[in-house]
């Protein structure tokens, strides 16, 4: 009788920097019942790949999960599988921290579980072709990739089966296939469904099939809990692998000892369908979708249809690709002047600031998620620290083009700040406050997002019946259609507006009554002071010429001087934008008030305090002459794993000098307590 060999394997991970609510959640509603229940059936071999920032949550909460995990690895019913420790995106760091991460895991499955590991997982599957030889140097023999890889590199196969070779300077490395069907229907379709299926597969021969995905659809993911553990889901699905004489679940290195290679196979760049559709600008995707809505019943021309190419999430949200090349400027210069055993603090720091959770955006929050991003620009703060500790200057000055946007930003740090300037708009880039390892430029820009189409259309689904969840459609509140508002320029600091005379809270919240001079490029001069530096923008046009001289001292403040040469205050108001970033609004005072998500307009102000009790900060403002301030929340709309959802990004401050002025003095502070 011919036989189905099933490899079955699950990936767990949460992001650096996630809620530890959500870790205990996860824990205890997918993990631990997951592994319980396969540890009832011994007959079920399953592979495993754990990320790092699971494994060392898991060392300092739950470390007798290790042992429940030893257990099964030393019976032989799980194989552990490597990969990059905290989990980046392979193909977006560097190759030395490639190497370097792939070692932290090698070594830390040797230190705890007493084995080599000879397989990785990749990242959100997202494969480039030179991955082949970065995996063969790190001494690991396959991988596992979707069956859509496979497609996108020419193949017709109805279903994939066994293992496929591929090389790169005849390193090479054996990829097994993830089935896209078993994907979609394991655990969303009745076990005997899902039995029958794969006993349907070796009608003919002994065949190998291969499900890897993310072990979170087992409890994790909305509705399954209920399906999988309340409702019997799993235990039934174990219960009959168990009994079927057709199917022997395998790990993979047995695979690789019971079947030959299928041949030899070049994957072009490529990940999962839906991450395809995902980085897709909207007007693209909704072309796409029609061409896959028309193909969709001639699958011979459905393959040769895909989406976008994951890097360029990165010219699609700009403040994002800022976030990236960040992290790649800042590798570069710990790779060159540090030490990986004497530096060891630096590199984890790095390395954990590569995390991928926080450098794309899809049906999960990613870039969307405040805390994430939040955690990614903390792991760089705390690593430049260190590298800053090593060059020992107070105050450093660099110009680079950092986010290759064609602009050369300057950069300026001492021992309290590092902060990033742009001629674009004479704006301010980056704010990190390394006392508290914290940007409070980790901002986003709203922009039209493909899914918006649907809350538009207000289009909901039932969800009473078990989901993908890549069908989840639901709005989490009424009315959001009504903060579907889309930026025209990057939500940074220090930027320059002229503004209508009769301007409103209202309408600046509606981008309306205003023109942005945030894209406009200011020549720029800089000079070095007895107590600092100073950064000189310029402007000047048909309709002004005016100058802001920036300050920049030893201490944790930021002096900007504004001098009008010409300027038409009886047409123009002239505004000046800051947006702040903070993690938890209910922790935000204004003025002594709580901020609660409220609008303020403030009247005649000389000064401005902001207070965050989360983080103990205080932020104030001083200003040589009495203006008015708006100041309100900005929030996105973005998609997440249950559904659309307003989330709160930073708060948008309106600074407006309505009387003619030729000199205006803005101070920002930033002091503990």
């Amino acid at each position: 009788m011919s036989k189905t060999y099933f490899l079955f394997g699950v990936h767990l991970h949460q992001p650096v920097g996630n809620f530890p609510h959500v870790f205990k959640k996860a824990f205890d509603e997918c993990y631990l019942p997951f592994f319980n229940i396969l540890k009832e059936f011994p007959q079920v071999k399953c592979n495993v790949h754990i990320s790092g920032p699971l494994y060392d949550w898991i060392l300092e909460n739950e470390k007798d999960f290790l042992n429940l995990l030893r257990d099964l690895a030393s019976r032989g019913q799980i194989e552990l599988i490597s990969g990059a420790y905290f989990e980046p995106i392979l193909s977006i760091i560097p190759d030395e921290d490639k190497f370097s991460q792939i070692k932290l895991m090698n070594d830390f499955i040797y230190k705890n579980f007493g084995r080599k590991p000879k397989g990785i997982w990749i990242a959100e599957r997202i494969w480039q072709p030179h991955l082949t030889k970065i995996i063969n140097l790190s001494g690991l023999s396959y991988t596992f990739l979707d069956d859509t890889h496979f497609r996108y590199a020419g193949l017709m196969n109805k279903e994939f089966f066994g293992y496929y070779t591929s090389e790169e300077d005849l390193k090479s490395v054996f990829i097994f296939p993830v089935s896209k069907t078993l994907r979609y229907k394991i655990p969303f379709s009745l076990p005997e469904e899902a039995i029958s299926l794969l006993e349907s597969f070796s009608s003919n021969k002994d065949i190998l099939v291969t499900l890897f995905d993310d072990g979170e659809k087992f409890g994790l993911w909305p509705h399954t809990f209920d399906w999988v553990y309340k409702k019997g889901w799993l235990k039934n699905f174990f219960s009959l692998l168990t009994r079927s004489d057709k199917i022997i679940t395998v790990k993979a290195e047995e695979a690789i000892e019971k079947f030959s290679s299928q041949g030899l196979i070049y994957l072009p760049c490529a990940s999962y369908e839906e991450m395809g559709e995902w980085v897709l600008e909207p007007s693209a995707f909704f072309v796409y979708e029609e061409l896959k809505n028309r193909l969709k019943n001639k699958p011979e021309f459905f393959n040769f249809l895909r989406g976008g190419f994951f890097k360029n999430f990165y010219t699609k949200y700009p403040r994002l690709n800022y976030l990236h090349k960040r992290m790649l400027y800042l590798s570069q210069k710990i790779n060159k002047y540090g030490d990986k055993k004497k530096d060891r603090k630096m590199f984890t720091s790095l390395w954990k600031a590569q995390c991928n959770c926080g450098y794309w955006h899809g049906i999960f929050g990613g870039f969307y998620l405040s805390h994430i991003r939040g955690a990614i620009y903390e792991n760089l703060i705390k690593a430049e620290k260190e590298l800053d500790k090593k060059i020992g200057k107070e105050i450093l000055k660099e110009e680079v083009d950092l986010d290759l946007d064609g602009y050369k930003e300057i950069i300026f740090k001492n021992n309290h700040l590092s902060c990033v300037f742009s001629p674009r708009g004479g704006a301010i880039l980056e704010l990190s406050y390394k006392n508290k390892a914290f940007n409070f430029l980790n901002t986003i820009t709203r922009r039209e997002e493909s899914y918006h189409k649907n809350i538009k259309e207000k289009i909901k689904k039932d969800l009473k019946d078990v989901a993908t969840i890549h069908k989840i459609i639901q709005a989490k509140e009424e009315n959001l259609d009504r903060y579907l508002i889309y930026d025209c320029y990057e939500k940074t600091a220090l930027i320059d507006h002229l503004v209508s005379k009769d301007i409103t809270l209202e309408k600046f919240k509606k981008a309306e009554g205003f023109e942005s001079l945030a894209n406009k490029e200011y020549s720029y001069a800089i000079f070095k002071k007895k107590k600092g530096v100073d950064l000189l923008f310029k402007l000047k046009n048909k309709k002004l010429n005016f100058s802001k001289r920036i300050a920049f001292f030893k201490e944790a403040q930021i002096l900007a001087e504004y001098a009008f040469s010409s300027f038409d205050f009886k047409r123009y108001n002239f505004g000046i934008e800051f947006n702040l970033f903070f993690l938890s609004p209910s922790d935000i005072k204004i003025e002594e008030k709580d901020f609660a998500l409220k609008d303020f307009v403030l009247k005649e102000k000389e000064s401005l305090e902001i207070k965050d009790n989360l983080k103990k900060i205080i932020i104030d403002f001083d200003f040589n002459e009495k203006i008015d301030i708006f100041l309100f929340p900005i929030y996105s709309i973005s998609s997440s794993e249950s559904g659309f959802e307003r989330v709160f990004q930073e708060i948008c401050i309106l600074f407006i000098l309505k009387e003619k002025s030729e000199r205006f003095l803005l101070s920002f502070q930033i002091k503990d307590f």
